[in-house]
């Protein structure tokens, strides 16, 4: 127990943008277990933090469970405190987050991402308090405050600085004399939030995937991010005043997290059980395939195709569609498949997407789209793969075999002209910035969330079983 006069030793472990790396975290396990262990017989108290995102459908288990998985799997490896990243949300709704907080155990700490009504949603909490005897320590939880959210579900994210003062004073309120800010919107706003809101301690930094070490003192206040994926570890030693709460002087640093580090068996067996629960889903059969679904990187394949005949089916009214192979990890064999073979194939977080376009406008798309460089670009989003080749469904595309710059798009025969209108089905993605094809603003799309792509795949799949050969030659050279 901490006595009223004798100071506070206080060790904080940290991750963040863990994004879906369960063989990292069952190494950083170990090391919690052994920094705790040296910090308690010692005297001290010792608390490890994630600042978000650790979930990734890179992993198929969080794919599958909507990310609960790695919550599960982050509370065996001895996690405390978890903020809302900004994977989950994006991807699935807000629906999504009460179930990561029912797996992990507790409330996700996020104040700032509420509903419209001004209400925070279920499974978040603004602000926990920690102690150490009776000393307490207040950890507020911050989520990047992105304007998409507004579009996609109607909520009102709140900007840090406006909000935080206010929960500075609730937490001194309820007893907290040191306060910790678990940040998931990036290193830019964390040293903007320390230069114009005083009172903070420790800002515990997320989202743009820096290594921050040494930490960054700005304004009294503590700065620390450990990078991505689990490849470092941050630890941060502070010597508090028990009576001010202030940093009487700080060490920090990170932490590799190397393959030498042996696995921690306790978390291992976190990670069956999830394993075991993933294949519970994957097992289900969806329907079945009377051909192989070939999926090919550089050319028009039947995997494009399906999942373009699939968007075109779902968006209600929509009258062609277009979107990019990237989506793809991988094809379909022939016979029954099930969802743990569709997801495995197909993990893309993109939702469905219904617009009106030119003419002009879906040209513009796929002459960039058909461009061989950009066909084998990679982007972030991707997760490595590259983007692919276009595919389309409701028309036909002619393309000269001279000069790709020179394309005919048919629809029912017809030649579409730049300024006829259609209905277009789509994913977020092909209007994204990160291709830079065709850039529309959000606020002009409906998107259809929570529902992802291969929820659309799994729907027409169903819906036609036993689903026969898709056809093919939609992008013709002449």
């Amino acid at each position: 127990m901490a006595s009223s006069d004798s100071l506070i030793n206080l060790t904080l472990l940290h991750t963040n943008d863990l994004h879906g790396r369960v063989e990292q975290v069952v190494r950083i396990a170990t090391l919690v277990k052994q920094i705790r262990t040296e910090v308690k017989s010692k005297g001290g108290a010792c608390f490890y933090f994630d600042a978000g995102d650790a979930e990734d459908t890179i992993l198929l288990e969080s794919c599958l469970t909507r990310g609960s998985a790695m919550d599960v799997i982050m509370k065996g490896a001895g996690c405390d405190q978890i903020t809302l990243g900004n994977a989950i949300p994006l991807r699935y709704g807000p629906q999504a987050i009460e179930n990561l907080a029912n797996h992990f155990g507790k409330p996700l700490l996020c104040a700032n991402l509420t509903d419209s009504t001004g209400q925070i949603f279920k499974g978040l909490t603004p602000y926990v308090i920690e102690t150490i005897g009776d000393y307490k320590i207040g950890i507020i939880g911050l989520t990047a405050p992105m304007s998409i959210y507004s579009i996609f579900f109607g909520s009102k994210p709140l900007q840090p600085v406006e909000i935080v003062p206010e929960l500075i004073q609730r937490v001194r309120d309820a007893g907290a004399k040191t306060i910790i800010v678990l940040s998931h919107i990036g290193s830019a706003a964390d040293i903007n939030l320390s230069e114009n809101v005083s009172g903070i301690d420790v800002i515990i930094g997320a989202h743009d995937h820096k290594r921050i070490s040494p930490p960054l003192v700005v304004n009294d206040t503590l700065i620390v991010q450990s990078g991505e994926h689990g490849q470092m570890l941050g630890r941060l030693d502070l010597v508090l005043d028990p009576q001010s709460g202030i940093v009487i002087s700080h060490d920090g640093g990170l932490i590799p997290v190397g393959e030498e580090i042996r696995d921690d068996t306790d978390t291992l067996a976190v990670v069956a059980v999830e394993k075991e629960r993933a294949q519970t889903l994957m097992r289900i059969e969806i329907g079945e395939l009377l051909a192989p679904v070939e999926c090919l990187e550089v050319q028009e394949c039947s995997a494009g195709n399906l999942l373009a005949d699939a968007l075109l089916a779902h968006v209600v009214g929509a009258q062609v569609a277009f979107v990019i192979n990237g989506h793809w990890n991988g094809g379909l064999e022939a016979g029954v498949v099930t969802q743990g073979e569709l997801y495995a194939a197909n993990r893309s977080a993109g939702n469905p997407a219904r617009i009106e376009l030119t003419g002009a406008q879906i040209k513009q798309f796929l002459v960039a789209a058909l461009k061989p460089e950009n066909i084998a670009r990679k982007i972030h989003p991707l997760r490595g793969r590259a983007v692919g080749m276009p595919h389309i469904a409701g028309m036909r595309v002619k393309v000269d075999d001279r000069n790709s710059d020179l394309v005919e798009i048919y629809v029912n025969g017809a030649r579409m002209k730049p300024d006829d209108r259609f209905i277009v089905a789509g994913s977020d993605m092909e209007f994204s910035e990160y291709l830079g094809y065709l850039v529309i603003p959000d606020e002009q799309i409906n998107y259809e969330v929570p529902t992802i792509l291969p929820e659309v795949v799994e729907e027409y799949i169903k819906q036609r079983s036993p689903l026969g050969r898709i056809p093919g030659n939609r992008i013709f050279k002449q």
